[in-house]
């Protein structure tokens, strides 16, 4: 369908006169509509088709208020889409309007200049004899020789090491150096293991890890929070060490959160097979869609994943909340923005909705006020007192 085309289709379904079958398009184009990924041929047509999405989903909005009069539970639309919609309009116009689940219209927003940005590709690399590198700030390119590995950053956001000439496979054949990357609040980064792994660093995170992987193992140490695609080798398992457990693979996706504030370390498995070994004999094996948590009882227990899309959530650019209390929410927001956050008084609101991480703080806290009774206020440079 063309934008031609699509814009007849939604003038209709506004004036009533469309077909039902013209109406379920419509509202198909509504539930999937990305704004940042939609692709329009010039800024007016961007502009136009975002402020239909909002004429859309008013008339929808009108709709569930209606039925919610007959007992009819509406069906609420999911934060992603507020701030999806708020962050094109604001580049276009610098203002923006949420509607809020009762279907009104909210004030308009102006953007504020006291704000904190998101996080990025930060990270600090710190070499075998204690050099550290800022990468960052560093050029693509060679970093370092680690051995007969080659430290190499391919972009901003991707460090790699590349093994060079004829494979050692012993202790005794290579002289074995760690790694260490470490992303600090605000900061994210994606590491390329010398064995093809790949590790996606969630901010305050931090990963150990030999430059060249020898022996009868592939051994990493973690804490904070990163997600694995480990490159299958049945001879060589590849094993996680994290607080005092161990999760040890052959090929497989999973994430693992050992942030300390978790109270736990909660291993989650996409794809693949995993065991999880904690504490005193305390061994667990996982299928795909069922996570581990260690909590800090010392218990290890098996639950399945409700939603996996939450578990990948930070990986692909978004805030997850599910029934989040606030603690979890601004542990969140202060962990990407690299503020410090103070809640004063009690806020019973639960949270549930996704939001994409892209957007600044004061964005992201505007969703989060249409969906329950928060305020904030900046205090000093990088201080946050949130309120009831």
């Amino acid at each position: 369908m063309t934008e031609q085309q699509l814009s007849k289709l939604i003038e209709k379904y506004l004036s009533g006169s469309a077909s039902e079958e013209e109406r379920i398009k419509v509202e198909r184009w509504y539930e999937s509509f990305d704004a940042y990924e939609m692709g329009f041929d010039e800024e007016e047509n961007k502009e136009s088709f975002l402020r239909s999405w909002l004429r859309v989903q008013e008339k929808i909005a009108d709709t569930e208020v209606k039925e919610e009069n007959l007992d009819i539970q509406p069906k609420y639309k999911v934060l992603y889409r507020w701030a999806a919609i708020a962050a094109i309009l604001i580049l276009i116009s610098g203002t923006y309007f949420l509607v809020n689940k009762n279907g009104d219209r909210g004030i308009a927003v102006q953007q504020i200049k006291n704000d904190f940005k998101p996080g990025g590709n930060k990270a600090v690399l710190t070499l075998g004899n204690g050099q550290k590198i800022v990468l960052d700030s560093s050029n693509k390119g060679l970093l370092s020789m680690q051995g007969n590995t080659k430290v190499l950053k391919l972009n901003k956001g991707l460090l790699s090491y590349k093994a060079e000439g004829e494979k050692q496979k012993t202790k005794k054949q290579v002289k074995v150096t760690f790694n260490t990357i470490s992303t600090p609040r605000g900061g994210k980064y994606e590491v390329v293991l010398p064995d093809g792994s790949k590790v996606w660093m969630n901010a305050g995170s931090f990963l150990k890890f030999p430059t060249s992987f020898v022996g009868d193992k592939r051994v990493v140490e973690m804490t904070g929070e990163a997600y694995f695609e480990i490159a299958p080798n049945q001879d060589i398992p590849f094993e996680v060490e994290v607080k005092g457990m161990t999760v040890k693979v052959l090929g497989t996706h999973f994430n693992i959160r050992a942030y300390e504030e978790d109270k736990g370390i909660r291993t989650a498995l996409l794809e693949g097979k995993v065991s999880v070994a904690a504490g005193e004999g305390q061994k667990v094996v996982l299928d795909p869609g069922q996570r581990a948590i260690w909590d800090m009882n010392g218990d290890l227990a098996v639950e399945k994943i409700k939603n996996q899309q939450q578990i990948m959530a930070w990986k692909n650019g978004l805030f997850w909340f599910e029934s989040s209390g606030i603690d979890e929410v601004m542990r969140k927001l202060s962990r990407w923005y690299d503020v410090d956050i103070e809640i004063k008084g009690s806020i019973p609101d639960l949270f549930t909705g996704s939001i994409p991480r892209k957007l600044s703080f004061s964005e992201v806290f505007e969703v989060l006020q249409k969906t329950g009774s928060v305020h904030y206020e900046i205090e000093g440079d990088r201080k946050v007192i949130v309120t009831p």
